[in-house]
């Protein structure tokens, strides 16, 4: 795998140096966490510090184009990337596996057949509209037929 910087920028506001590169020579193209490694050691950062954003490929190419962001600490990258993000490059946080833990056997409720509510959800009501005069009441069509 051969990984190329192809473009630095430092973003002093966001407090990050952002870095475009390209992956070529490989046969397949390799994992976030290997792209991650060898971005870190190409410009001496933590690992933990750098995030790859953006992996953009094309098919029936083994090459890809894609954006990594290097910050100054891990504490700084939490608060300014999004969970999603940080779980593509990570994994999932300590902090979400402890918060939701599965029982085994949990089951899950199955969806409701057409024309029945889910016993958790109620259907909203429908405000009661006024009638308007020579409008034609369900009473009054009830009596009709």
């Amino acid at each position: 795998m051969n990984v190329e910087i192809t473009g630095k920028t430092e973003n002093h506001l966001a407090g990050r140096q952002e870095i475009r590169f390209v992956v070529k020579e490989t046969k397949i193209i390799p994992s976030r966490v290997e792209i991650r490694k060898k971005i870190a050691a190409m410009v001496n950062a933590d690992e933990k510090n750098v995030v790859v954003g953006v992996l953009e490929t094309r098919f029936g190419s083994t090459e890809a184009k894609g954006t990594a962001k290097i910050y100054k600490d891990e504490k700084h990258m939490k608060e300014m990337e999004l969970p999603y993000i940080r779980k593509r490059n990570f994994g999932p946080d300590k902090e979400d596996a402890k918060a939701k833990p599965k029982a085994e056997g949990e089951a899950i409720p199955a969806p409701a057949k057409q024309g029945q509510s889910h016993p958790t959800t109620q259907a909203p009501s429908r405000p009661k509209v006024p009638e308007r005069e020579g409008a034609l009441s369900d009473e009054t069509v009830a009596k009709e037929k």
